[in-house]
């Protein structure tokens, strides 16, 4: 920018020079001839002319004056504003700069206790391995003693006794196992290659069946691999049924668990990594859905046995966070844990291990995040007296938990519904809009309380019925439950589906 200018008044200042010394001359007429000035100049009969152009010349150097002086002014101002702009930028940047340090340092702070983990764990790690590798090369003979001796027990004892040292003869083994997992550079090839072991005499079997049989059994029920990791953690095995023929195809439940028995699968491979797999995916869901926050009377750690085409499908599911898109792949990584509750940390092995075994399997793991619904719903209560209720109500998610917003009375709506009758209830037909077909409750008495969940998803039911009946009255109450949580999806291959594979 050109910088504005005040010019000196050169116009009139000459002029008025100019104008005195022709006033000058006029008046020492003997000092000075008259006769060299202009015939125009050598009288005052052109004063008044004069003094009018020299005022004009005044005026108009005033007026330069004030408008170079506005010019300035303006420009002066500009140029504080400028300079405000600077300083104010440069104490943004000041800050911004300060800013950015404290976070540089955070960051630096956070990458070094990160990095003195890491450092710490795989210290921690690595020694763990040399001693599980030192307890395994040291611990052959008396493992073999103890398994000797286990075996003679077994044969020499009562019907009674049976039973127990064989689990004890499994238990041992299959703390030879993880010795064997933990000692392993490469889990899932370790575990794959058992599974080629065990397929090559498993095919061999199947074709001819004149063959020597196997040094160790090739093939395990899916089944007794469950009821082996679940016997730890159980308090009540006979509510499972655990001890009582298992397995049986049906429903198992107790305070912890709900499990569902769709079918059995027969399973190529070393039976104790796959109690390691199931083991680790239930006490993951454990521990997530024993938490104060997360508990609530009807939600269960869910777990299924199913068959899909030639593969068995083994769900875990249980109340808890869930999983942030972020860390979909981090959750399988050695080290990482996203258990942060108090000072509890995991150790970031559980899965890993499920992982590792999935991938020596050859089959895949996944996870779904499992949220609450929205939607209509409708309630048909009959009493014993004939009288019919209709009751129609929205069910809603406000802040991730599920609401009840009742269409006819607004100061209903919140955590549940209440109705009251004049006379017992006879039946209750329950119509979700999100399913196709009514629920039917029925064969209700009357002085005989009872609850009802949802019976679409008897593992992860999303609603409760409450029946107060009376002898001649009853009360009903509806409360959606909160089912926010986390679902694991395991699939294998069945040792028939890999034969078939290779025909």
């Amino acid at each position: 920018m050109k910088p504005a200018r005040i010019h000196y008044p050169w116009l009139s200042t000459l002029a008025a020079i100019t104008f005195l010394a022709w006033q000058f001359a006029l008046a020492n007429a003997a000092l000075i001839p008259l006769d060299r000035l202009p015939p125009a100049l050598q009288g005052q009969q052109n004063l008044p002319a004069a003094a009018a152009l020299l005022l004009l010349l005044v005026m108009f150097d005033i007026w330069r004056f004030f408008k170079a002086n506005r010019r300035c002014r303006a420009q002066l101002k500009q140029y504080q504003e400028q300079i405000s702009e600077l300083f104010d930028s440069k104490r943004e940047l000041g800050t911004r700069a300060r800013t950015y340090s404290d976070h540089a340092d955070k960051l630096k702070m956070f990458i070094s206790e990160r990095l003195l983990e890491t450092i710490e764990y795989d210290e921690k790690f690595l020694h763990f391995k040399n001693i599980a590798s030192e307890v395994r090369h040291n611990g052959v003979i008396s493992y073999d003693k103890a398994q000797t001796a286990l075996t003679r027990a077994q044969q020499n004892c009562d019907a009674g006794e049976k039973q127990q040292y064989r689990e004890a003869a499994e238990g041992l083994l299959y703390l030879w196992d993880l010795l064997d997992l933990s000692t392993t550079d490469n889990v899932a090839l370790h575990v794959a290659n058992q599974i080629y072991d065990c397929e090559e005499h498993y095919f061999q079997a199947q074709l001819n069946e004149d063959t020597e049989p196997a040094p160790f059994e090739p093939t395990f029920m899916m089944s007794h691999a469950l009821r082996r990791a679940l016997l730890p953690i159980t308090d009540d095995a006979d509510a499972l049924g655990l001890n009582q023929g298992w397995p049986k195809r049906g429903s198992y439940v107790d305070d912890k668990f709900n499990i569902q028995l769709r079918t059995d699968s027969e399973m190529l491979g070393n039976v104790n990594h796959m109690v390691l797999l199931i083991e680790n995916l239930v006490n993951n869901a454990l521990f997530y859905s024993q938490q104060k926050e997360h508990k609530n009377r009807y939600s269960r750690v869910a777990i299924s046995l199913a068959q899909r085409g030639g593969d068995v499908e083994f769900r875990v599911y249980n109340r808890g966070p869930r999983i942030k898109e972020d860390e979909r792949d981090k959750i399988y990584q050695l080290g990482f844990s996203s258990r942060r509750i108090r000072e509890h940390h995991g150790k970031g092995l559980g899965l890993y291990f499920v992982n590792e075994i999935t991938k020596g399997f050859e089959g895949s793991i996944g996870f779904n995040n499992i949220d609450n619904r929205e939607g209509g719903f409708t309630l048909s209560v009959k009493l014993t007296n004939g009288d019919v209720f209709r009751h129609e109500f929205e069910i809603i998610v406000a802040n991730g938990r599920p609401r009840v917003l009742a269409g006819d009375v607004e100061a209903q709506s919140g955590k549940r519904l209440e109705w009251s009758y004049e006379a017992p209830i006879a039946s209750i037909e329950a119509s979700p809009q999100a399913s196709r077909k009514p629920q039917l409750i029925s064969e209700l008495r009357a002085g005989e309380d009872s609850i009802h969940l949802d019976a679409a998803d008897s593992q992860v039911p999303r609603w409760v019925l409450e029946v107060k009946n009376r002898k001649r009255s009853s009360k009903l109450v509806f409360t959606p439950l909160d089912v926010r949580g986390v679902e694991f999806v395991a699939s294998f291959e069945t040792a028939r589906s890999r034969l078939d594979n290779q025909d």
